[in-house]
């Protein structure tokens, strides 16, 4: 054995299980002390050597002792002792569920989890998730129906819901958590859940979940998770969890929507003089309230934003036309973007919020009142999901559309392989939508340049400060991604105000200012009206006679 390690008394090994009285004697070590922490193991030939044993059962044991959190491996280099935390590991014993005191501690457990992750899940499922969460749903109702627990059915329904957060950790998290309930709760403990109106009130309960992710309500996903665990502890004999009462669970699900800062309404000019055609190619209509109402599962508030203030701007600006994009607050109805662009046929064109089940008929009667796209939001999912994108985009190419991408450029994977095939054009919202902490090398930023430069993307020099580390125009962080974008092919390169600026962070920008950061991005003017109004002229079909 090697020199650290000579003094240790080793005792030699039967001929029975020689891996584990191996791995015995090296996990007394180091819970001892002998082998501290950072302490490399002897070598494979060492152990080999001083246990009598053969290579196959050294390297069992070292398995066995990695499995328990007690070494690890390190390539090339050896075994090493790792830190207490590590080796401790995270343990829950099944037969402790026996005892009322555990079962509570874990429910608790699943509390402060399962009501966060069903939130996440609202958010972030896909329409395939959704499907699942809905057959195990339709396995819980069945189990209940022919007089069962359904405690399996119910953690399928749950771990379904966990892998709608598309976040592995909550998924093999809660995993560990179902498969330690299941093997030790008390066959009387379980059966408690059938009691009075056990069965009713746990297909009631989780159905109202299903519902919360289905339409998308992250509050209402909230405060249905937490009822449904309050409910589960209540048959369980556990009232009082953690002290979430009854009188409690009012703040839980109750719906935060922000109110959102208006614009300024009096955006100054630029410090150039945009050509003929210049075109604001992002902007949203807000309100009226009365006559279009947003959708309560909104995560903003804006206010009233006419198509008055709008063309307001858009004089201030120099600017000839604009592209009304539907925005979430709005979800499917698509009636407020498109009655305001029927009315301006020729200053306005519309970017429309589908899913895959929208017909021929409504996507013509779309494009007559003069929609030319359909924005998909994967940032923040909403159901859709990257099969959608096919299904859509091939439903929109007779009809020459374009798919407006909102992703995290430095999120999304395999970016070429996915949009590179599309049948239809694709376009970037806010520059790729990437943190300028990330740098322009990213691959995902690098990318979507790419595609840019071999002409099947378009990006939006938009919503800067959506991406940026500043709080105040000009954003200088922006101007580094910016350059790039125009430098990889400057004829498909869009310029947007994002106007009225919904839901930011940051000071309420002045729109004039705004189209100034574009004259320091581009400073020949050649580009610059290329960009302004040559392109957007071609995406969304305006007369090109007038530029």
């Amino acid at each position: 054995m090697s020199k650290e390690t000579s003094v240790i008394p080793i005792r030699s090994v039967g001929r029975r299980r020689v891996s584990d009285d191996i791995a015995e004697q090296l996990s007394t070590m180091i819970t001892g002390g002998r082998l501290p922490v950072g302490a490399k193991l002897p070598t494979e030939a060492e152990l080999v050597r001083d246990f009598g044993a053969g290579r196959s059962a050294v390297r069992e044991a070292i398995a066995q002792l990695r499995e328990a959190g007690l070494v690890e491996s390190r390539h090339g280099v050896g075994a090493f002792v790792c830190s207490p935390v590590a080796a401790t590991g995270f343990k829950i014993d099944p037969q402790t569920l026996s005892s009322i005191a555990h079962l509570r501690q874990l429910l608790e457990l699943r509390m402060e989890i399962e009501v966060g992750g069903a939130s996440m899940a609202a958010r972030r499922r896909t329409l395939t998730q959704l499907q699942e969460i809905e057959i195990a749903l339709a396995g819980v109702q069945e189990a209940l129906t022919q007089g069962a627990a359904a405690l399996p059915e119910q953690r399928a329904f749950h771990q379904a819901v966990a892998a709608a957060t598309n976040n592995p950790y909550f998924r093999d998290l809660l995993q560990f958590l179902y498969e330690r309930i299941d093997a030790g709760i008390a066959e009387d403990l379980a059966n408690s859940v059938l009691r009075g109106d056990g069965p009713q009130g746990i297909e009631r309960e989780l159905n109202i979940v299903f519902e919360a992710i289905r339409i998308g309500d992250p509050d209402k996903a909230r405060r249905a998770a937490w009822n449904h665990l309050l409910r589960t502890a209540d048959r369980l004999g556990l009232r009082g969890l953690q002290g979430w009462e009854e009188s409690r669970m009012t703040s839980l699900g109750e719906v935060k929507i922000p109110f959102c800062e208006a614009a300024d309404l009096e955006p100054y000019a630029p410090q150039f003089t945009p050509p003929p055609g210049a075109t604001d190619c992002h902007a949203h209509i807000f309100g009226p309230y009365a006559k279009y109402p947003f959708t309560p599962h909104r995560t903003y508030t804006p206010p009233e934003a006419s198509e008055e203030q709008y063309f307001h701007m858009l004089d201030s600006l120099g600017l000839s036309r604009g592209v009304i994009v539907q925005p979430s607050v709005y979800g499917q109805d698509n009636r407020c973007t498109l009655d305001v662009v029927r009315r301006h046929p020729d200053r306005l064109r519309a970017v429309v919020v589908v899913d895959e089940s929208v017909s021929e008929k409504e996507l013509e009667q779309m494009h007559d009142a003069g929609a030319r796209g359909v924005r998909l939001n994967l940032l923040f999912r909403s159901g859709v999901e990257v099969s959608d994108v096919r299904r859509i985009a091939d439903k929109i190419a007779a009809l020459g559309w374009h798919l407006q991408m909102l992703i995290d450029v430095s999120e999304f994977a395999d970016i070429r392989d996915t949009l590179g095939r599309l049948p239809v054009e694709t376009v970037f919202d806010h520059l790729g939508h990437m943190p300028t902490s990330a740098g322009t090398n990213h691959p995902g930023f690098q990318e979507m340049l790419s595609l840019v430069a071999d002409g099947k993307s378009w990006v939006k020099l938009s919503g800067s400060y959506r991406i940026t580390g500043e709080n105040e125009t000009p954003y200088s962080d922006i101007a580094p991604f910016a350059r790039e974008i125009i430098r990889a092919n400057p004829e498909r390169v869009l310029w947007a105000t994002d106007w009225p600026h919904p839901y930011i962070n940051v000071d309420m920008p002045n729109d004039g200012a705004l189209l100034n950061m574009l004259d320091d991005w581009a400073p020949d003017a050649a580009t610059r009206d290329r960009i302004l109004a040559d392109n957007p002229a071609r995406l969304y079909g305006f007369d090109t006679t007038q530029i």
